[in-house]
């Protein structure tokens, strides 16, 4: 029986790569970008190169959060039960920039947008064989900077710093549904896919992206090796019974003290779910 597969922010990157491989394995995918026409596409080039038509792309702007729902409903009128849950939308913001529900917006996309639709999705990921939440994250989680008294940065907004946070977000995240849902035997786990040669920080101007693009020239790795920890996490039995871990190059590795800090990672979610409550 094939498995069920959902990567957000398929349409670009290490997405894109991911469900190219994870098609060649025989994977039942379900691509998630804002972009139809590009989606569209995306599947017409994964069904050529693999011959996998097992395939369907759903539109969403995951950073609008109350559209989410929506999404949801669409995945379970599709899919009876979820094996793989890629949560890998995300983008750098060198300005702020506020949703419109008032949110800002690198908290929206990269660390909201994980936590909804992780726990809207739940109860068809499965537990007979358990299934398996990634998080992608980053290193870039080591710079974070991130005031607990002041998620969203109101204060001051920092793009880089603010990207850094949402990354640590996503690893205190993972760690703390880790431990809320461990019982399950669902597996949750959060990776670095390294600098990766993508259009990441294309979406800015100025300095900020001027920076980023002459990292990728100098020192960046192709989107094959980037997606590989995120192919190895969904497809590995090496990784069946492992959770609650941050991954790098497909190995466990640790993770900034800070993200191991049990009172961030409880305000974290109570914050999360009240944000949820209010919108």
């Amino acid at each position: 029986m094939k498995k069920n597969c959902i990567i957000t922010g398929a349409t670009d990157g290490i997405g894109k790569q991911t469900a190219l491989d994870l098609a060649k394995l025989g994977y039942c995918i379900g691509l998630v970008g804002r972009d139809e026409q590009k989606g569209t596409l995306v599947l017409d080039e994964i069904e050529r190169a693999t011959g996998n038509q097992s395939l369907q792309f759903f539109k969403t702007d995951l950073s609008n959060i109350k559209s989410l729902e929506s999404l949801s409903n669409e995945l379970k009128e599709k899919y009876d039960s979820l094996d793989i849950l890629i949560n890998n939308a995300g983008a750098y913001f060198s300005e702020y920039i506020q949703t419109e529900a008032g949110l800002e917006m690198t908290f929206a996309l990269n660390h909201l947008n994980y936590f909804r639709l992780t726990h809207l999705l739940m109860d068809i990921i499965k537990i007979d064989q358990p299934g398996r939440v990634i998080n992608v994250a980053s290193s870039a989680h080591f710079s974070a900077r991130l005031d607990i008294n002041d998620i969203q940065m109101s204060k001051g907004y920092k793009g880089w710093t603010a990207y850094c946070n949402s990354k640590l977000m996503n690893i205190l995240f993972t760690y703390e549904i880790h431990k809320r849902f461990k019982e399950t035997g669902i597996t949750f786990n959060a990776l670095h896919p390294g600098f990766v040669d993508t259009r990441f920080g294309d979406n800015n101007t100025g300095l900020g992206k001027n920076i980023l693009s002459i990292g990728k020239r100098l020192i960046a790795i192709n989107v094959v090796k980037g997606a590989s920890t995120n192919v190895y996490l969904a497809s590995s039995d090496e990784v069946k019974n492992m959770s609650g871990k941050y991954f790098d190059k497909s190995r466990s590795v640790r993770s900034s003290k800070v993200s191991h800090s049990e009172i961030y990672q409880e305000k974290l979610w109570s914050y999360s779910e009240d944000i949820l409550n209010n919108l």
